[in-house]
């Protein structure tokens, strides 16, 4: 709670006051007005650039989780304990090396004369146009999280219990249809945790948007950082950085409802005779 209130609460306390700010000869001026949320809201531009921003990180969300989900039920249900211990070995080694240089590396590989369109040459085909792409925005986006997505959905399906699978496989169920009526809500806590990881990730991050994307495909991350540099003008950038935070809490608490319905008290007997 202490650590809660200390570099959070108080920090977004202190971002929202910033957010009716103003800025006067590159000086912050603690004169409270709305008019950096009326600017920042009427803005067509912003509008454009968060959407965008929305759609980029439901889709490498829902792209992580669909594809991390077979990866993990393969080494949850399918391998022996020593190739799991391998494979999450090898999940976790992409972490020790830094994002910016992988990114930096997957450069080389979209670029034009990069390795991919290379070996297209050869087979008569290419270039194909990668870089500066939203599909390069995409592979940045899978490299921040995808090991993590696959960790996460891991570690749930392991505790899945195999009685209720066999149970299903004897009653009649297939393998698809055990892994949809029984797997798959059994493990429901670790995707949706995944999905919510991965959605954090790729909406705030600044990185594979600025390197892999599109100079015209601006992201949130990218016009906060622009606020910043341009004028210092950091209650605009607060009021970004709230709208973030504020879509982040709608989202997830949105994906853990959906995920987890509130039930229906029952009806008491004396309700029932009721009745």
């Amino acid at each position: 709670m202490i650590w809660q209130a200390v570099f959070f609460i108080a920090a977004l306390v202190f971002l929202v006051l910033m957010s009716f700010w103003i800025v006067e000869n590159f000086r912050l001026v603690r004169s409270y007005t709305i008019d950096n949320w009326t600017e920042l809201l009427w803005s067509g531009l912003f509008h454009q650039v968060y959407i965008r921003t929305l759609v980029y990180a439901l889709v490498a969300a829902v792209a992580a989780t669909v594809l991390a989900f077979p990866f993990a039920y393969a080494l949850a249900f399918k391998v022996s304990p020593g190739a799991r211990r391998l494979a999450i070995m090898l999940l976790i080694t992409p972490f020790f090396t830094s994002y910016v240089v992988r990114l930096y590396s997957w450069q080389l590989i979209l670029a034009e004369d990069g390795i991919i369109n290379k070996a297209l040459a050869e087979v008569g085909l290419g270039p194909i146009g990668m870089l500066g792409t939203p599909f390069a925005t995409l592979i940045g986006y899978m490299t921040l999280f995808l090991p993590l997505v696959t960790l996460l959905i891991l570690l749930s399906l392991v505790n899945v219990d195999r009685d209720l699978v066999e149970a299903a496989n004897n009653l009649g169920a297939g393998r698809v249809r055990s892994v949809f009526s029984v797997v798959i809500p059994s493990a429901k806590i670790g995707i949706v945790f995944a999905f919510s990881f991965a959605f954090i990730l790729a909406f705030g991050d600044f990185i594979a948007p600025t390197l892999l994307g599109s100079s015209n495909d601006v992201t949130l991350s990218i016009l906060l950082n622009s606020k910043i540099k341009s004028g210092a003008d950091f209650p605009e950038a607060a009021t970004v950085a709230l709208v973030m935070v504020v879509t982040l809490l709608v989202v997830v608490f949105a994906a853990f409802r959906a995920a987890f319905p509130p039930q229906k008290k029952s009806a008491t007997p004396q309700q029932e005779s009721l009745a």
